[in-house]
């Protein structure tokens, strides 16, 4: 009779391990928060509440790594700047700092650039410069725990002429909290040691 009794609880406290295991590896709940780009600190012809970038005006600012330079105000490498849009000339960016970002989070948000010629718009992420190509929404997964630089601009290629507008809107960062995974591995490792513990022990007894 005993037996009997001890079985089903060995049973429901392993089941209950392995449920909450499954739990744990199933995707995890995102947080949306969206991010005010009026916070933004902003350089050369920026408007509309740092949603409207532009260049090829007078507003724009040089490039090329001096002080007041572009590359400055991101706080990027002039010449990895160079590399990823060559013969830059003038441009205008906005920029803020995100910390405690978690391996995960996603920076995201839609665009629409129109241009004249061949003038750029790019996101960059620390010292890592994106053009923006092929479509209306950017997004970047962090791969790493930390605090991030963030910029977004327009520059002039090749000359200083011809307006072109980059235009932001809907930019969110996707918080992936750490008691969402964290948590459910430990309690289904500790609950199913409790399972092996208690089989263990109730084996003893029936020897």
């Amino acid at each position: 009779m005993l037996t009997q009794f001890k079985n089903p609880l060995i049973t429901i406290g392993i089941t209950l391990a392995s449920g909450i295991s499954a739990i744990s590896i199933s995707t995890p709940a995102y947080s949306i928060n969206l991010v005010n780009l009026n916070t933004f600190s902003s350089i050369g012809d920026v408007s509309s509440n740092n949603t409207v970038i532009q260049s090829g005006t007078t507003n724009t600012v040089d490039t090329g790594g001096g002080a007041g330079s572009l590359e400055q105000f991101l706080g990027i490498n002039a010449t990895n700047f160079a590399t990823a849009i060559p013969d830059n000339q003038y441009g205008s960016a906005i920029k803020s700092t995100f910390n405690n970002i978690n391996a995960g989070d996603v920076f995201s948000f839609n665009w629409n650039f129109t241009s004249a010629d061949t003038d750029q718009a790019f996101v960059t992420i620390n010292n890592n410069v994106q053009t923006l190509t092929g479509n209306s929404l950017y997004s970047y997964t962090f791969t790493s725990a930390g605090n991030y630089n963030i910029g977004i601009g327009v520059v002039d290629t090749g000359d200083s002429t011809g307006p072109s507008t980059l235009t932001l809107s809907n930019a969110t960062i996707q918080s992936v909290p750490w008691e969402t995974d964290a948590l459910p591995v430990l309690s289904s490792t500790v609950l199913f040691g409790i399972g092996v513990w208690t089989k263990r022990k109730f084996n003893r007894h029936l020897q």
